[in-house]
């Protein structure tokens, strides 16, 4: 037997919160709008706690992934860089209703946000992307494009 002994990844200062639309028109057929959604509201602040918290929403209606709304139950990793288009990356364990699929745990997700928008720029779209897995290591859902409507805002602080 061979014991693996993981590496450790510690989270740094970070914010991503907002809520945003992406639409990704080859991801669209007759069952599926082509579109995900998100609401993100995740901090880690290593002076007032241990643990990033905060909430992920994913609803995705793509094809090539299952139909449904994932919810965070736990930010287990953030880490956040940049200064012209901060970019941050969480991930962690989520949950699915019971009604979208047979067994709704042990799924997690992985998520990446670049804030392109800033007060000083605009015309570059935020771009946001994810994948979501199944215990096993199957992925169920996926998904990376644009922000068409909303804002998401990244601060590494």
């Amino acid at each position: 037997m061979i014991t693996c002994i993981p590496n450790l990844h510690l989270s740094t200062q970070s914010k991503a919160t907002g809520s945003a639309t992406v639409a990704i028109v080859s991801r669209a057929d007759i069952s599926h709008t082509g579109i995900f959604k998100i609401e993100v509201n995740v901090i880690f602040d290593p002076v007032s706690g241990g643990y990033p918290t905060g909430t992920i929403k994913i609803a995705v209606d793509l094809s090539d992934s299952l139909k449904a709304i994932f919810t965070s139950t736990t930010v287990e990793l953030i880490n956040s860089f940049g200064k012209h288009n901060p970019t941050t990356i969480f991930t962690g364990r989520c949950k699915v209703p019971r009604e979208n699929i047979r067994e709704p745990n042990g799924y997690k997700y992985w998520v990446i946000i670049a804030d392109n928008n800033n007060e000083k720029e605009t015309g570059t779209p935020d771009i946001v992307g994810f994948v979501v897995t199944d215990r096993t290591g199957n992925r169920i859902a996926y998904g990376m494009g644009p922000v068409k409507n909303g804002d998401l805002t990244v601060d590494p602080a």
